[in-house]
């Protein structure tokens, strides 16, 4: 079912992924739907957590096998150039619109830009305590920066440009080079 609404949400918002199109798409009375998720807003809540879940399964927890700091930043934006690639409905979800506007799970999806920022500002931070990154970088700024080159990919890949992957790949390149320590040891520069 959240799958089916996921994909319904992605295409047109949260309300696109109302209780009577999913209960169409799957084929379902809308009374079994609404049994199934109590409200809309319950639906809405039960779509974003999916999404986010999805998210951890596919970005988050592949990454963690790389080692703190610059090869984890490195390992969570293939994750997320991958998954944006694959034109994936959760991520288009969680980031497609504005959760203001969306009031049920508007928390929900705060709490997950929240989360997904706080990541990459950690291993910036990583980063710069292993000498990876020089002592004057701004983990936040790092993890912004991180971010929105990775979010242009994603619109990139929404609109069915190819370029948007690699060129977020060099400009992350080229910002952790910026800020990489001038005398690091050989093999630890970005």
């Amino acid at each position: 079912m959240l799958e089916h609404g996921v994909r319904l949400a992605a295409h047109g918002g949260l309300p696109a992924a109302s209780i009577g199109a999913l209960a169409a798409t799957l084929g379902m009375s809308k009374s079994a739907v609404f049994a199934h998720f109590g409200s809309k807003s319950g639906l809405d809540q039960a779509l974003v957590a999916a999404a986010v879940a999805r998210f951890e399964r596919h970005v988050v927890v592949p990454a963690a096998a790389a080692p703190p700091g610059v090869a984890r930043l490195a390992a969570l934006s293939e994750g997320w150039l991958a998954r944006a690639g694959a034109h994936d409905q959760a991520l288009h979800l969680l980031t497609g619109a504005c959760p203001l506007a969306f009031p049920a799970p508007r928390d929900a999806i705060l709490a997950w830009r929240r989360t997904w920022r706080e990541a990459l500002a950690t291993q910036a931070q990583h980063a710069v305590t292993a000498g990876e990154l020089a002592a004057s970088t701004s983990p936040d700024v790092v993890a912004f920066e991180l971010d929105a080159l990775l979010l242009a990919a994603l619109r990139d890949a929404e609109c069915g440009e190819t370029t948007g992957a690699g060129r977020a790949r060099y400009a992350i390149e080229h910002l952790l080079r910026r800020c990489a320590v001038a005398d690091a040891p050989a093999g630890t520069r970005t």
